[in-house]
């Protein structure tokens, strides 16, 4: 890999020119997915006992295995973008057209996995008591942020390997899920390092979009997903206009 962030990131810049409002209805059609499985959780599972919230997480789980599938599409958005080929909200529905079982199973898998890192979390949210007295209740919050800083800890070292399946899927029709994964595994081999220090560049933006009141982060999103798009093409020896391993349906 010869390209520094500062290239892919300027590489991302110029495929979302003249299509920032197409990239940006994306993130916001995806983003409204995930939204809507979380408030159904909330409305058909109320309560705060042991089985509602049981129920309301395994719904949200299995909501966001089909928000994944739009995640997909949105990354065959992003690869038409900067591919100079035609782009559309439609982009979104291509893995429901395009075997949309080989992103439930990748899916699974990644859910899974953001499962089991954050079970500590989980753990001492829902068993272990809060207690009666100030004291115990401010060391059970320390105790609850200190597990899910261990869980996202948890979840980039699980799942930083497979950071490229959404792209493969929208990208090779004929790869299966469980092919998708591995094959990411071994193109992210060596270059994770690289892909989180492109990730972490994007903080001073993020910390900007705060005095947006949040509405930066409409533009921030599509230029990480974008970058990442970028990434991943210069990992497969692509060129935007220049694809030799993308397969036309």
């Amino acid at each position: 890999m010869n390209g520094s962030i500062k290239y892919w990131k300027k590489q991302a810049k110029m495929n979302l020119s003249g299509h920032w409002g197409s990239a940006i209805a994306g993130v916001l059609a995806v983003g409204a997915v995930t939204f809507i499985g979380n408030i159904l959780s909330i409305q058909l599972f109320p309560g705060s006992t042991l089985w509602p919230m049981v129920a309301g997480q395994v719904f949200v789980f299995v909501f966001s295995l089909i928000a994944m599938v739009f995640r997909a599409g949105y990354s065959y958005m992003l690869l038409n973008m900067a591919r100079d080929r035609e782009v559309s909200l439609g982009n979104l529905l291509y893995l429901f057209h395009n075997g949309p079982d080989r992103v439930l199973v990748a899916g699974f898998i990644l859910s899974l996995l953001n499962t089991v890192a954050q079970l500590p979390f989980y753990y001492v949210s829902f068993i272990v008591k809060a207690g009666n007295t100030e004291a115990e209740q401010i060391a059970w919050i320390e105790l609850c942020l200190v597990m899910l800083l261990v869980g996202v800890v948890l979840e980039v070292i699980l799942t930083s390997p497979f950071m490229l399946t959404f792209c493969l899927l929208a990208d090779s029709p004929e790869m299966g899920g469980i092919e998708a994964l591995k094959t990411s595994s071994r193109l992210m081999r060596g270059h994770i390092l690289k892909y989180w220090l492109m990730m972490l560049s994007f903080i001073p933006l993020a910390i900007l979009s705060l005095f947006s009141m949040y509405i930066g982060l409409l533009w921030l999103f599509p230029y990480i997903y974008m970058s990442e798009t970028v990434f991943y093409m210069e990992l497969i020896g692509t060129e935007p206009q220049n694809n030799t391993f993308y397969s036309e349906t």
